[in-house]
């Protein structure tokens, strides 16, 4: 109003490093980020992604129309989706070592839970070959966890219990073959009954042999990376330390907007700064009843809404997929944390 030019802060981006020790064997980032690993994930088959390459020629009893319809969308998606799940992986282990192994478990499960019902000669329950749902763009939950999900109308309460079968929790303990194959049975049975609906369904006689070797071979490639760090230790992990570091001790009392790709990071990351201590945080992803209230929060005077914001509601830390990046008004804090780095440069610009 008299005058006064104001001007955008200069922002200064910088690398907050974390100690990986490869000389130590007991280092589970030097386990995670290793030549054989990427290896053996450059390795995969991912039949469940490439389903139309599995699909026999001649058939004793030939496809239905509604299956031969089904059949048509698993080869038109085949090759992207693999591509996307490939990518995913390798996103999600840069991101976080705990959610990478959650990724895995669960698509070691996946690929059990097809293996059970060819086993046993039961029809396969197919999920939405959308791409969209393997681009963190679009959705920030795990694929291995709600790909599977039809577009159908269902209600609320169905969707969270399919989701409860493969949450962390329900993974918890699963390392050997027998572990993985009571838990994918039990899955399937949940699948055909309570979640039947949820999926399109194709005859097991409609593939060939190779899909179940596939199958068997990409889930001990992926036990075998289990094997190599088989529980994550919250306390080792030294990102996990930087970032605290960051939060309690160079910024303490500033605001810190966290950003993250996966939901499942976010909410490592939530439990860990519980665990620690830390109060006027919070969470938003994909996921979330009202992100915009979160935001509001974390940003009342910017929202020009601090009469409705209490101070004890008041967010000191916020952290975020992308649901926060674009669209709503952060600007209380100016200290922005990219947690795993997107492959776009236009992300973290957006973001900033």
């Amino acid at each position: 109003a008299d005058g006064t030019r104001s001007y955008f802060p200069t922002r200064l981006p910088r690398t907050v490093k974390f100690a990986i020790d490869e000389n130590d064997p007991n280092d589970q980032y030097a386990c995670l980020y290793a030549p054989d690993v990427v290896d053996a994930i450059n390795d995969l088959c991912l039949p469940r992604y490439g389903l139309g390459n599995y699909v026999l020629v001649r058939h004793k009893h030939p496809p239905t129309p509604a299956e031969a319809h089904i059949l048509r969308d698993l080869g038109r998606a085949g090759k992207r989706l693999m591509g996307f799940c490939r990518t995913n992986l390798f996103k999600r282990l840069e991101s976080s070592g705990q959610v990478f192994l959650e990724s895995v478990e669960r698509h070691i499960l996946r690929n059990y839970i097809f293996l059970y019902a060819l086993e046993n000669n039961l029809p396969l329950p197919i999920g939405t070959q959308d791409v969209g749902l393997l681009d963190t763009r679009l959705n920030d939950e795990d694929t291995e966890k709600t790909s599977f999900i039809d577009d159908i109308a269902i209600d609320e309460t169905a969707e969270e219990m399919v989701e409860i079968a493969l949450d962390a929790n329900n993974l918890a303990g699963l390392r050997d073959e027998a572990e993985f194959k009571r838990r994918a049975a039990e899955v399937y049975q949940q699948y055909a009954t309570l979640y039947r609906p949820r999926f399109k369904w194709l005859r097991a006689a409609l593939f060939g042999a190779s899909l179940a070797r596939d199958l068997l071979g990409d889930a001990q490639k992926l036990r075998l990376i289990l094997g190599k760090c088989e529980h994550w230790d919250c306390g080792a992990d030294t990102k996990l330390q930087a970032l605290l570091d960051l939060v309690s001790n160079q910024h303490k009392g500033e605001k810190v907007l966290i950003f993250t790709q996966f939901a499942d990071t976010v909410r490592y990351l939530e439990a860990q700064l519980q665990a620690h201590g830390l109060t006027h945080f919070a969470g938003a992803t994909g996921g979330s009843s009202d992100p915009t209230a979160l935001a509001w929060r974390f940003s009342p005077e910017s929202n020009e809404v601090r009469h409705r914001v209490a101070p004890e509601a008041e967010l000191r830390v916020l952290v975020a997929t992308d649901v926060l990046s674009e669209g709503q008004n952060l600007q209380d804090g100016f200290i922005v944390v990219n947690y795993d780095l997107p492959w776009a440069i236009v992300r973290l610009i957006q973001r900033a």
